[in-house]
């Protein structure tokens, strides 16, 4: 699984930390000092949101983990069609970040981990090409808007403990969609590379050809359409 570098927090233990310390509070206060008029009263409660207010904090999980690298902004390609389309892809990913964050599910996290890497991949070759745009318009209008739905109404049953037959068939479908989800969001990815791959593989062919037709071919120019592809895919 990818490395987290902001800290899961628990909102439901702060909140129960925050219900406890609330309660102690004011009771230890009452305890200590007489209440007989409202200001009395209202100074208690006063002083005791502040200690609940840092009993959430504490129960949530303090954030003092390495804070995640901020992400360059993808060039500019020109077109601000393509503009606008690349940078309403990286919001919706960024909130698909937000709530993969907050969700406990290790499995489930490493898929949306997956999702967000690949579609900051397919945002990069489209800049680099923006020919190639019309070729994700689903992929923008559809496939990232509902995974960004599914996510969100996961997070939602988890936040509000939602424990029922349904709400857990639910989880399950959403697991299941998010495997289908990957796979899909690296098609996409495959497809838009296809012409480079064929590009390339036809450049070499030519230089194949016209090689043998100097007499200038030598050992291991048979393999340069494959050592291409890899290297063109290590790049990326």
């Amino acid at each position: 699984m990818a490395k987290k570098y902001s800290q899961d927090k628990s909102p439901r233990k702060g909140f129960t930390t925050a219900c406890i310390v609330f309660g102690l509070s004011s009771l230890l206060y009452s305890s200590i000092f007489s209440l007989h008029t409202a200001w009395q009263y209202l100074l208690m409660f006063g002083l005791s949101g502040v200690a609940a207010y840092f009993g959430y904090v504490m129960g949530s999980g303090l954030d003092t983990s390495q804070q995640a690298p901020r992400r360059k902004p993808l060039p500019k390609t020109g077109d601000s069609t393509v503009d606008q389309m690349v940078e309403k892809g990286q919001a919706m990913v960024e909130q698909i970040r937000q709530e993969n964050r907050l969700i406990d599910d290790p499995v489930l996290s490493k898929s949306m981990d997956e999702i967000e890497k690949t579609a900051e991949r397919i945002f990069r070759v489209v800049v680099e090409q923006p020919k190639k745009a019309p070729q994700i318009r689903r992929f923008m209008n559809y496939y990232l808007p509902t995974t960004l739905k599914m996510l969100s109404a996961y997070r939602k049953m988890d936040e509000q403990q939602m424990s029922t037959p349904q709400a857990n068939e639910m989880r399950q479908k959403i697991q299941n969609a998010t495997d289908i989800v990957v796979g899909a969001f690296h098609k996409q990815l495959e497809q838009l590379r296809k012409d480079d791959m064929l590009d390339i593989s036809t450049d070499i062919q030519v230089l194949e050809t016209m090689l043998k037709q100097d007499d200038l071919t030598g050992k291991g120019i048979g393999n340069m359409a494959a050592q291409a592809t890899a290297q063109q895919l290590k790049e990326e």
